[in-house]
């Protein structure tokens, strides 16, 4: 039996651990009504202003800063109540090394804080609801076994 300690895998599992922890707490704060209120206000606000063309207008610009200012702030608030020492810089670029490592809807979600790209393509399929173009199923939660059934 080998006493080393391998304080390399240490700290690797205590760093997946944190950041497991944070992005446990995000997902539970982006079900919370008041986070719901919050986006929903604001892509109600400017979702009008974007166009599906190459060319960006300026106006976007200060949207992606009060975007990243309105969304990243409540989220760096809820997780400094329930993360001592939390630091929002810290997790975002964690979040660059491990983007490679991840996918779903709160990375997506995550991505658009920093990525211009993907925020413009947050508004687009925004804006591609609520002109009907493609219909949201957001809203529309069922358990598939019951449909169709008339038992």
């Amino acid at each position: 039996m080998n006493d080393d300690i391998n304080f390399t895998n240490l700290c690797i599992n205590e760093s997946d651990k944190r950041f497991n922890s944070i992005i446990g707490h995000i997902e539970d704060m982006l079900m919370e009504d008041e986070f719901l209120r919050l986006h929903d206000e604001f892509m109600e606000k400017y979702w009008q202003e974007f166009d599906d063309t190459e060319e960006n207008k300026f106006v976007y610009t200060d949207i992606f800063k009060e975007y990243q200012n309105t969304i990243e702030k409540y989220i760096e608030r809820g997780l400094n109540n329930k993360l001592e020492g939390f630091c929002m810089k810290e997790f975002e670029d964690e979040m660059k090394s491990r983007q490679n490592e991840f996918d779903g809807e709160i990375f997506d979600l995550l991505s658009s804080f920093s990525d211009f790209l993907e925020f413009k393509q947050k508004f687009l399929d925004y804006k591609a609801v609520k002109e009907g173009q493609i219909i949201d199923f957001s809203n529309y939660f069922y358990i598939s076994k019951y449909v169709g059934n008339d038992n």
